[in-house]
């Protein structure tokens, strides 16, 4: 795979530049950003809205910490996953969170993707200027 490209030299002059970049590579970058975006996914589904943002500032190493933490009882991990017993537990570790009141978890990854698309498209943008 080669990604090219026109770039100015120090003159002003124009010249083409290409990188060389293997299949490998590629594979490895893109199983990397999956096990991060799925870390992350998971942690905003586990109603870890701070930790979620703390993560974008870290490059994802708090959501390897948060994602197996138990979910509260009022996010959607642990509406969908969690069985009598888990739930109990949750709702002894977070007894100042009512299981009834609706989550923040949806929005957190609304703003917190975004996010992380900007910042792509931003990169893309600057690649290309």
């Amino acid at each position: 795979m080669v990604a090219g490209g026109v770039t100015r030299n120090g003159e002003g002059h124009m010249r083409n530049v290409t990188a060389s970049v293997s299949v490998t590579e590629v594979i490895v970058i893109v199983l990397l950003l999956g096990v991060i975006y799925g870390v992350a996914g998971v942690t905003v589904a586990k109603g870890h809205v701070a930790l979620f943002f703390a993560g974008l500032l870290t490059i994802g190493l708090v959501w390897l910490i948060a994602a197996p933490r138990l979910a509260k009882p009022n996010s959607p991990w642990a509406n969908r996953f969690y069985g009598s017993e888990k739930l109990e537990r949750s709702r002894r570790r977070y007894p100042d969170i009512e299981p009834a009141a609706p989550s923040r978890a949806g929005l957190a990854a609304a703003i917190g993707f975004g996010v992380i698309a900007a910042a792509l498209v931003a990169g893309v943008v600057d690649g290309l200027t």
